[in-house]
């Protein structure tokens, strides 16, 4: 895979994430007025008042980054100057009005937005491209294996009993898949260890050859697809699949060195 073409296809997944997400903040905004979850949480001032409309203004942006980066056209300077914008704009609304409920997803696309704007828009340097690829497709991996290990070390991963517990809750669960769990004992059981191993494998993913490496992340992706189907987690997909063309490009430079 080549340096532009792993930024190009990145981008295009990622910038779906961005626009869904940004466009479920804007509508949660209305979360933050009076009758809203959040608005025991807020000072209903003038002050609060110009935040929230300062808020919609870098949320409206973060969502126009994120069409960028969905439709323009496939050249390094304007996916970073779309991941500038991106990255500028989620910093300074996440100093302005915090929600809750976020998931790995909204951090790992921020450290990616970050990376991606340092890289492309230093890409006349010799090495940051590729060295801001090569960074993601670390991160990801270490993201992974990191959750992967902490499921293992837990007793609860290992018996099962955590998966039961996630789809009986009522936020992110799901009443007729835990009933359905609960009829058959074995499958949160096997399921958790498809989790943990799958997860904890992907320190290995730098270093593997095309073809298991490729198998992984299919498994990879029809985990979160599930997992977002299940819990209602929009973006949970699309962030962490748009790191694979950075675990695949940081793969090619380990095969070439080695």
């Amino acid at each position: 895979m080549t340096l532009e073409f792993a930024y190009v296809l990145s981008s295009r997944i990622a910038g779906v994430c961005v626009v869904i997400g940004s466009a479920e903040r804007l509508v949660a905004l209305r979360e933050f007025s009076p009758g809203g979850v959040y608005h025991p949480q807020v000072a209903l001032s003038g002050a609060h008042r110009r935040t929230k409309e300062i808020h919609c203004a870098l949320l409206v942006a973060r969502l126009l980054a994120g069409a960028v980066l969905l439709v323009s056209s496939d050249t390094l300077l304007t996916m970073g100057l779309a991941w500038s914008t991106f990255s500028i704009a989620s910093i300074m609304s996440g100093w302005q009005l915090l929600y809750s409920g976020e998931d790995g997803s909204d951090q790992m696309l921020t450290i990616m937005g970050t990376a991606y704007a340092i890289s492309l828009m230093l890409s006349f340097a010799d090495g940051v491209p590729e060295a801001g690829l090569c960074f993601i497709g670390a991160q990801a991996c270490l993201a992974y294996s990191a959750a992967g290990i902490a499921k293992l070390i837990s007793p609860c991963w290992r018996s099962g009993d955590a998966i039961r517990g996630i789809l009986s809750t009522r936020t992110y669960g799901a009443r007729r898949l835990a009933a359905a769990v609960r009829r058959v004992p074995g499958a949160a059981l096997f399921t958790s260890w498809v989790t943990m191993t799958f997860e904890s494998l992907f320190v290995l993913a730098p270093f593997l050859p095309r073809v298991p490496l490729f198998t992984l992340l299919g498994v990879a992706v029809l985990f979160h697809a599930s997992t977002a189907a299940v819990m209602g987690l929009n973006g949970f997909l699309w962030s962490f699949v748009a790191t694979y063309p950075a675990i695949i490009y940081l793969n090619g430079v380990i095969a070439g060195l080695m």
